[in-house]
């Protein structure tokens, strides 16, 4: 492939470096060494060229990067927190509580949930008055989150496989409410634990771990109480906590998107003759080796906005070499 074509192919990424840079040299030295590309004069040629032919290259860099930052579908970021259960007991330790109303003063609600799409800025949440929290009546703020749960592609949530989606499932069982439209998940928790050997999996500590921030303080139970109780200082304090998740989790899955594997495929959201990154959807793709499976091979593609991993659709190898290829039984 010609050195023009290369670059035309990864303006993306050499926008970027000569954005940090600008200087063509140091771009065009460290994009060759990125893709082990013998450097030359050459390449400093080319690339003073390609990006003196755009014209405003500020404009350019500004379109590149505000791509980088969207997403072809709709993708949710969602938490929720919910009351604890009460109930009468006997003893602090290993307790069975039975499911007769004796026993179980009141079951959990949900109190406050926290959202937003992907890239927005906005935060979207809901949050029970202190009439519906003494009543235990989540009704309202359910109703509204199942209307913003519809409108979804792609939901992530920290742990929300097991608890979260279970959680509002159940909430919209109660109220008669229907399943919401298919959606693919995005567990953060599960692709943590797959992937890597943080000492925790928390949200607090992994985001504290990547230095993107941590969660809001609390102050305990005594937050849950003052909730349960009607209190609106505690209402109040509760949604802030909950908007600080969400948009830490959010941090969270960037930084870990590359590692998901798999990750809800982006290119079925973009349409047909299109070529992209099956993670976030970009088009600038790179060959950087070969994947293989037992019988095949294929191109090995890195995303150049996110860094992910993907493989080429076809095999690389041809009929005949394929037909030589024998397995292990």
């Amino acid at each position: 492939m010609a050195i023009k074509d290369i670059i035309q192919k990864n303006i993306a990424e050499i926008l970027e470096l000569y954005s940090k840079h600008g200087n063509f040299t140091y771009t065009a030295e460290e994009f060759c060494k990125k893709h082990k590309y013998k450097y030359s004069d050459s390449w400093r040629r080319a690339v003073s060229r390609y990006i003196n032919s755009l014209g405003d290259i500020e404009t350019e860099i500004a379109i590149h990067q505000e791509a980088a930052k969207s997403s072809p579908a709709r993708v949710l970021i969602f938490d929720i927190e919910t009351a604890p259960l009460m109930a009468n007991i006997w003893s602090l330790w290993n307790q069975n509580v039975g499911y007769n109303l004796s026993m179980l003063e009141s079951d959990w609600f949900i109190i406050t949930w926290s959202a937003k799409w992907l890239f927005e800025e906005k935060v979207y949440t809901g949050k029970l008055t202190p009439k519906e929290a003494k009543e235990q009546n989540d009704s309202r703020i359910v109703r509204n989150f199942w209307e913003l749960l519809n409108e979804a592609d792609i939901v992530i949530a920290h742990n929300g496989d097991k608890f979260d989606i279970k959680r509002v499932n159940t909430r919209f069982l109660k109220l008669g409410l229907h399943p919401p439209t298919p959606y693919q998940t995005i567990d953060t928790l599960k692709h943590v634990r797959k992937k890597f050997n943080i000492s925790s999996n928390k949200l607090d500590y992994v985001a504290q771990f990547l230095e993107l921030g941590e969660k809001m303080k609390t102050g305990g139970f005594e937050l849950w109480k003052g909730c349960m109780e009607g209190e609106q200082e505690s209402l109040d304090k509760m949604e802030e906590y909950n908007i600080k998740d969400v948009t830490l989790l959010e941090e969270v899955y960037l930084r870990i998107r590359s590692w998901i594997t798999p990750h809800p495929n982006m290119g079925l959201h973009i349409g047909e003759n299109v070529t992209c990154c099956a993670t976030c959807g970009g088009t600038d793709l790179s060959v950087v080796g070969t994947y293989k499976t037992y019988m095949s091979e294929y191109d090995a593609l890195r995303c150049d906005s996110c860094g992910s991993i993907n493989r080429s659709r076809a095999s690389s190898l041809t009929t005949e070499a394929r037909k030589l290829l024998t397995k292990s039984i």
